[in-house]
């Protein structure tokens, strides 16, 4: 029988499908999807994308990412559109506070999804109904805790690499060779990566699980105070702690601060609460949170002041305001709301300014400005030099009037930034190779092409794309095929 003949005459008597399973706990979109067709005896996910009124499932351009779904999905179903974004990752961005905008969404989550099936056979041999997982997205998973084993990410009889979404709907079995992938033999999980995988599986559960109670508004505001607060308990400066996590010192402050600055994304979240030895689980108590929503008070206030001044005599670091700001997230923020805290940071200020003249303290400033620049130059960052300035918790003006080395320092790198860009000739051929290169990375990627995304990658400044008619051509050719994808 034609398909095309079957889909009409299924249409005509379908409004929703004979059987229509309801979805597993963390079942992931593509899943459920596949789980639907083969339950119903469709050939193809095609007929199901046809039935719910021509949608093309086999293109989603972003599997499992929260997106509205389709409402003759929905209606064929019979799964309300809310339990759909169970689906996703949509509970867990918004624990974040992080906007579902796709580029947004793109880049908070890079890194750290696998673009491809993973799965652990055992899982779908005792499940029942087999399902995959949303959990096994996550590649700071290497394995099931349950089970104790490795993922697979290919099938275990013809070693071929499985799509999370496949033409055919068959859940268990390998497209290519008709292989049980139930019958995979997974390697064990070694048992020093038994107890993190296990943490990291918690706190995978409960950040895409849907919370007992609404979102505070301002989530993400709320989730950075966490962090600070729990960072102060371990005397830790934001510096330190964005060494220990092989990023800019701008990515920590994104995250307590919610900074407009260079934003942090989920494997950014998870370091961040390693270094402080806690479970995300821990991070996100709702009991913590809610006691956050109250605005500290000045004795409050004044009593981290005191314990940030003690965590800082007893490690021998200077007494500087910006060392203090950034243990309780003050920096930049000194207001008259709270005059017995500001006293505290201003007593002995001519004593502080003595101190400041001191020529081992000038080496550590100097070593610090040094650092942060040099950090921001090796990721190809722009730095905004104020907030160099925040995190010593100095003044740009007080700066560059009583170090000399620090405003060479300074000097230097305005004119390193202008002359880069300043940035010379480069010729179409090799703009064209450059841009085709990043477009080829987008595109294996799953991400969208655009100009500002192919900035990130290619060698070339703003103007340079901008002028070039053979880069406006290959960009042409993509704005053309970017239509509002279907989730």
């Amino acid at each position: 029988m034609e398909t095309g003949l079957w889909v009409e005459h299924a249409q005509a008597i379908w409004n929703v499908l004979p059987v229509h399973p309801p979805p597993q706990p963390l079942e992931s979109m593509t899943s459920y999807i596949t789980r639907l067709a083969e339950a119903n005896g469709l050939q193809s996910i095609h007929e199901l994308g046809a039935l719910a009124g021509g949608i093309r499932l086999k293109n989603l351009k972003s599997p499992d990412y929260p997106a509205p779904v389709s409402p003759g999905l929905a209606r064929l179903a019979s799964v309300p559109t809310a339990r759909w974004l169970d689906m996703t990752f949509f509970h867990l961005v918004h624990r974040f506070g992080r906007s579902m905008h796709p580029v947004a969404l793109h880049k908070f989550l890079a890194g750290s999804i696998a673009p491809a099936l993973r799965y652990c056979p055992l899982c779908l041999t005792e499940h029942t109904p087999a399902s995959y997982s949303l959990l096994w997205r996550f590649l700071v998973l290497p394995g099931c805790s349950e089970h104790a084993v490795h993922f697979l990410d290919q099938c275990g009889h013809c070693g071929s690499p499985l799509a999370l979404l496949r033409c055919i709907p068959q859940l268990t079995t390998c497209p290519t060779c008709q292989g049980d992938l139930r019958s995979g033999v997974p390697s064990p999980l070694e048992s020093s990566v038994l107890a993190p995988t296990t943490k990291y599986t918690n706190d995978l559960k409960m950040l895409l699980t849907p919370g007992p109670r609404s979102l505070a508004k301002d989530q993400a505001e709320l989730v950075g105070k966490r962090f600070q607060f729990l960072r102060l308990q371990r005397g830790l400066l934001i510096p330190e702690v964005a060494s220990l996590m092989g990023r800019e010192t701008s990515v920590v402050l994104h995250i307590d601060l919610v900074r407009k600055v260079k934003q942090a994304c989920l494997d950014d979240y998870m370091r961040y609460a390693d270094i402080l030895g806690y479970s995300l689980c821990e991070i996100f108590d709702e009991t913590a949170l809610q006691d956050l929503l109250v605005p500290a008070s000045e004795a409050q206030l004044l009593e981290q002041v005191e314990q940030a001044i003690h965590h800082l005599k007893a490690r021998g670091k200077p007494l500087l305001p910006g060392n203090i700001g950034n243990l309780i997230g003050l920096i930049g923020r000194r207001g008259p709301q709270y005059p017995r805290v500001n006293k505290l940071l201003t007593r002995n200020e001519t004593e502080r300014e003595q101190e400041l003249l001191d020529s081992k303290l000038e080496e550590e400033l100097v070593k610090l400005v040094e650092q942060t620049l040099k950090q921001g130059e090796a990721r190809g960052e722009t730095i905004v030099l104020q907030d160099v300035c925040d995190l010593v918790g100095l003044t740009y003006e007080w700066m560059v009037k009583k170090y000399p080395r620090i405003k060479a320092l300074f000097h230097a790198y305005q004119q390193n930034r202008s002359r880069r860009r300043r940035a010379p000739n480069v010729d179409e051929e090799e703009k064209g190779q450059q841009i085709q290169a990043a477009i080829n990375v987008l595109l294996s990627g799953g991400e969208p092409v655009t100009l500002k995304r192919i900035l990130h990658i290619v060698k070339l400044t703003y103007y340079q794309l901008r002028t070039s008619p053979r880069v406006k051509a290959l960009l042409a050719q993509y704005a053309e095929k970017r239509p509002g994808g279907t989730s």
